[in-house]
């Protein structure tokens, strides 16, 4: 407001100086013009003519004076707003050496006026340095919390200078990580399915002993059939066994060779653990010859080759008896078949 007196205190010694009457608006103004000009007028940044005119304007309309003082109270606090600048150090030195450049200056051209009129020039006057008015003491900032920016700056140990670069290192970091993942899946999946695979190995591998065991089986089984295919057709003897008294229903024959015999059994009776069945050769005098032990399947039916070889060939008839189990050197048990050799 004291500025706003000033300028008008101005203005009128400029209308008395150039003869004009204040408070005469001038016919091209107008209200939306002045309103216009009113910022620049209350600064001060005006020609002097056009700052008469809105001085005359505002006598011939002080409704437009409030405007003013609205305007005049925000540029009181335009300083205040501005933000807080740390001025270099040199500002003072630059500032004190320019206002003794221009003293000196002031000086020289007084003295030369002075010698060019031939009036002896006073001594120059003592040049006070002029002090810089002083700095606005800065404004208190309130301090904010660091951001997600700051905070990893300062994890990294105060060596985050680019924040693109920082940016694209996090981003890789990023794709490392989900890469990582993936490929941890991946294996997890992989290693799953290698345990299949194994397992599924195992499993064909014991299914393969199994069949190379059956096949053994159907080889052994294969030898013996055609083993006792060969005695059958080459059998010298052929003696039918028919069943005793202490087994009606039990019938065999034995095919014998020089060296080997083949013995078919059918529904002999069971016996228990304790008993076996035994083959005789029984020669026409003499004891009865033992020839091997026999054993038959739940049915009561076997057929089985028999060495033969070192046993006497004279013998006239053949039987087979019940012993205990591991034999006898002669019958102790009943006779269950027996048949002679036509």
């Amino acid at each position: 407001m004291q500025q706003h007196k000033t300028g008008q205190s101005d203005r009128q010694m400029n209308e008395e100086n150039r003869g004009r009457q204040p408070n005469t608006p001038p016919a091209r103004l107008n209200e939306g013009a002045v309103v216009e000009m009113l910022p620049a007028y209350v600064l001060g940044a005006l020609e002097a003519e056009e700052m008469l005119a809105v001085d005359d304007f505002l006598a011939a309309h002080p409704a437009l004076l409030a405007r003013v003082a609205e305007l005049e109270a925000a540029a009181d606090h335009l300083a205040l707003a501005a933000p807080e600048v740390e001025p270099p150090t040199t500002a003072k030195t630059g500032l004190m050496a320019r206002v003794q450049a221009d003293a000196g200056v002031r000086s020289m051209l007084s003295a030369m006026d002075t010698q060019s009129v031939g009036t002896p020039s006073p001594a120059p006057a003592p040049v006070r340095p002029v002090q810089p008015p002083p700095l606005p003491r800065p404004i208190p900032q309130a301090e904010t919390p660091p951001g997600w920016m700051e905070r990893l700056r300062g994890f990294l140990g105060g060596n985050f200078f680019w924040p693109s670069l920082a940016m694209g290192t996090l981003a890789a970091l990023l794709v490392v990580a989900v890469y990582a993942t993936q490929t941890d899946r991946s294996a997890s999946a992989i290693s799953a399915q290698l345990n299949d695979a194994q397992q599924r190995i195992a499993q064909l591998e014991g299914e393969m002993n199994s069949l190379v065991q059956i096949n053994q089986q159907l080889e052994q089984q294969l030898t013996t059939d055609r083993n006792q295919l060969a005695i059958f057709a080459n059998a010298e003897r052929v003696v039918a066994l028919a069943g005793t008294p202490d087994a009606p229903d039990a019938s065999g024959v034995f095919y014998t060779g020089p060296e080997s015999g083949l013995l078919v059994l059918r529904n002999l009776p069971a016996l228990s653990a304790e008993q076996t069945y035994e083959l005789w050769l029984i020669p026409g005098e003499g004891a009865p010859v033992p020839a091997g032990l026999v054993q038959v399947a739940a049915d009561g039916s076997n057929t089985f080759a028999i060495a033969l070889a070192g046993q006497p060939t004279d013998y006239t008839a053949v039987g087979l008896s019940i012993e205990p189990a591991g034999g006898s050197p002669s019958p102790t048990g009943p006779i269950v078949l027996l048949g002679t050799v036509g």
